[in-house]
């Protein structure tokens, strides 16, 4: 090799050596910068997460392209607030929270991060929203308390069990409304069907566990589940309990009926995940989320589970299986 030769080699690796850092600047700048980060809070529900980002796909953003999503998941009630802990202290976006747990967590380690709430009993009682047409401020979502559902689900229950005087009313509603709402519309409709209700609260797994000791003690008839991530984590252990006590009652969310409860009047947690999606989308897009209305979900179904009605020894009357939109054998 020539002087000159070895001289251009020299100048060629300087050059590449200069230009390295900034490629390295470069590159990790790309997804901070011109790409968005948004975080996403969720249970171990892996069809509700697909259900979200195929929806986000058809609005036009793919995780890894043009939009990086950073998702945790709680497994174990004691991995939600860490969690939360990590997302709220990282540089995104905004976060998608699956439930009124989560956005409670992440707001509480930084009240200015943005979200959109999957489901939230009391968008506005828990000070999430102004209104749910102009929420104002820096959240979105849906809110799952529209007025009467609490009313249908014991109407439904009272159906199913003619003979029920006592009705338990587990709430493992955190925040603030949730649970005083679904109270209040409970007593409502309790003297028209001729019964008494009885609320028994729980904000921990044995909070949880003392509640169904006493509702059997206190010999409930019957018992109608409100919201409450809680009890979704613990549904199995809830259902179970309910079989052994032959305790007919009425749940929160499908899972529960397909846990082996015995009927649910529920929405569809696969939609509002797609509803979230497309509020995600629209933040990705530059709206504000305080400008994005706050929906109900679409609509409600009764889920019967046939097998649970044997259990209990107890059919159900022909008019309240016409009502189901799903009987699973």
């Amino acid at each position: 090799m020539t002087v000159l030769d070895r001289r251009a080699l020299m100048q060629q690796l300087l050059l590449i050596g200069a230009a390295a850092p900034l490629l390295g600047r470069a590159a990790a700048a790309h997804p901070a910068g011109s790409v968005p980060r948004i975080g996403m809070l969720s249970g171990d529900f892996p069809t509700h997460h697909e259900a979200f980002l195929s929806e986000l796909r058809r609005q036009g953003f793919v995780d890894r392209e043009n939009v990086i999503i950073e998702h945790r998941v709680q497994r174990t009630p004691t991995e939600g607030p860490a969690h939360a802990k990590e997302l709220a202290r990282m540089r995104l976006d905004f976060i998608v929270v699956a439930a009124l747990p989560f956005a409670l967590m992440v707001r509480r380690e930084n009240p200015n991060m943005p979200m959109v709430i999957t489901t939230c009993p009391g968008m506005i009682s828990n000070g999430f929203a102004k209104s749910l047409e102009h929420p104002g401020g820096i959240y979105t979502g849906l809110d799952e308390l529209p007025p009467g559902v609490t009313t249908k689900r014991l109407t439904l229950l009272k159906m199913a069990v003619p003979s029920a005087r006592r009705v338990a009313l587990l709430s493992t509603t955190p925040g603030v409304g949730g649970h005083e709402a679904q109270l209040e519309d409970a007593k409502r409709a309790a003297t028209a069907l001729g019964v008494t209700v009885n609320p028994y609260r729980a904000t921990n797994t044995e909070e949880l566990h003392l509640a169904l000791v006493a509702i059997v003690r206190d010999g409930m008839d019957a018992m109608l589940n409100f919201q409450g991530g809680l009890s979704i984590f613990h549904r199995q252990a809830i259902v179970d309990f309910a079989a052994a006590h032959r305790l007919p009652a009425i749940y929160q969310a499908t899972m529960f009926a397909e846990a082996g409860g015995l009927m649910t009047w529920a929405p569809d947690l696969v939609e509002q995940q797609r509803v979230a999606a497309r509020l995600a989308a629209q933040i990705l897009k530059g709206a504000k989320p305080g400008d994005l209305s706050i929906t109900h979900p679409t609509g409600y179904a009764l889920t019967i589970h046939a097998g649970a009605t044997e259990k209990l020894g107890m059919p159900l009357p022909p008019a309240l299986l016409a009502q189901a939109a799903r009987v699973i054998e």
